[in-house]
Formats: C-alpha cells, structure tokens, sequence
C-alpha cells in the first residue's frame, strides 16, 4: 500500500508541474501518522520534492511499526531486512527534512524518534547539510504540532 500512495504523490507532483501557478522547485510535502509515512517515502524517492516534513511517524521500524499491532498500510514487508528508518532519511539528504514527535505519543515512542534523528543527523552530515534537517518535540500525544515545521518550510521553501 505504501508504494501506491507514494505512486500518487509522485504522479501529484508531475501534475504540480504543469501547473503555471507552481514553482517546481518549491514543492514540499508534509503528512501526520500515515500521511507521514507516505511523506517520508515518497521523498525519500522523490527528487523533486524539495523539503519534507514528518509528522507522528519519524521512529525505529523495530520500535513502532513492528513492536505493536499497526495499520498494515504503514508496514512495508521485509524493510528491516535492508534499512532502518534513519537510512531512508538518509535518501531523503541533503534535502530538507523535519520531523515532529509528542512527548505521549504511543504508537511511535519519543526515545525511539530521538535515536534514529541522531541516526539521520549523522547521514545529513556526510552531506554536510546539518541545517537541513530538524526536530521538534512537543508536549502531547499523536497529533501534528506544527510550530516548527511551519519555520522549517518558510526556510527552505
């Protein structure tokens, strides 16, 4: 399921572009919980999406998606296999990339996100693109925040 929506962002994309009231070079894309990991992978794969904010989803496969019963729409079979999330943020580098993470957030544990942010931090740094990507933690549960992401994009975009 995770490939048919990135496909979909993809083809919305290729559709932006033909759009005169675009600019192509100013594409962002930003999702919460499964809008979130359609986010993430379809930037991950997608070039011209210039920055990506990650809301509710930025973990460890091993510590959210594969710790607790989930969505079956968010599991990609046989991921952990070959990479953990930090690597496919790394795919993502040296483009912009926030993510945003709840304090009480129970489907996707804070700790989690902030070990596989460093995880990212250090690939966006071979890159050496440190300022391109950030990480907000709020107080609250799974739910989009906001604040920082807003910034981020204003930034970038």
């Amino acid at each position: 399921m995770v490939g048919w929506r990135v496909w979909d962002v993809m083809r919305a994309v290729e559709y932006l572009e033909t759009r005169e009231e675009v600019d192509s070079e100013r594409i962002g894309c930003m999702g919460i919980s499964g809008g979130g990991t359609i986010t993430f992978f379809a930037s991950a794969l997608e070039q011209r999406i210039k920055a990506a904010v990650v809301s509710g989803y930025f973990n460890t496969f091993r510590d959210s998606i594969l710790s607790i019963p989930h969505c079956i729409c968010n599991y990609v079979p046989g991921m952990l296999k070959v990479a953990e999330m930090y690597d496919v943020a790394g795919l993502i580098a040296p483009r912009p990339f926030f993510a945003e993470s709840g304090t009480e957030d129970k489907i996707f544990p804070v700790e989690a996100t902030k070990f596989s942010f460093g995880k990212a931090r250090e690939i966006y740094r071979v890159f050496s693109a440190e300022d391109r990507i950030g990480l907000e933690i709020f107080e609250g549960e799974h739910s989009f925040y906001g604040k920082g992401a807003f910034r981020f994009l204003e930034r970038w975009l």
